[in-house]
């Protein structure tokens, strides 16, 4: 029974054996990194949806930075995946300065990384660790009183390093 489960060895596989995990997980952990972001642009909002022309990340960040209130819809959970949105929140925290962005800061902290918080956005977010003051602002913003406690020490111990 136990060789039904033996790979195959076979000249194109021979060099690399697999590491059992799915090259899409692989992949997923991967995006949310800085130059990921910086290289894959899928998560700019779809301007096109509302007639209007398609936006870069040069001219997004600081109009959502400038002027949260205007772009809110475009980081809520409604209309976009939780990887979009998450994609989003990274790229305009990434350009974030304090005191400057508060407001925005705050937005995304009280909104979206609040209905996001699990330990799957805390995964992600090992790849921001340490964190910048605006992503301490942000996740400050978190009402974390609700969660489970483990999923609060976790994130108290980020904030630490």
């Amino acid at each position: 029974m136990l060789s039904k489960w033996k790979a195959k060895v076979t000249r194109k596989n021979r060099s690399k054996p697999r590491s059992g995990k799915p090259i899409s997980d692989t992949a997923a952990v991967n995006a949310f990194t800085s130059s990921a972001l910086s290289s894959d642009l899928t998560w700019l909002p779809d301007m096109m949806a509302v007639g209007e022309p398609p936006l870069t990340a040069e001219v997004y960040i600081p109009a959502y930075l400038a002027d949260p209130g205007e772009w809110y819809w475009s980081t809520i959970l409604l209309h976009d995946s939780r990887e979009s949105v998450l994609k989003r929140i990274l790229a305009i925290v990434e350009q974030a300065r304090l005191p400057d962005h508060e407001e925005a800061l705050g937005q995304l902290g009280a909104g979206p990384l609040e209905d996001m918080m699990s330990e799957e956005l805390l995964d992600h977010l090992q790849h921001w660790l340490p964190f910048t003051p605006a992503m301490r602002y942000a996740l400050g913003q978190v009402r974390m009183a609700s969660e489970p406690p483990a999923l609060q020490q976790r994130l108290n111990a980020m904030f630490l390093r």
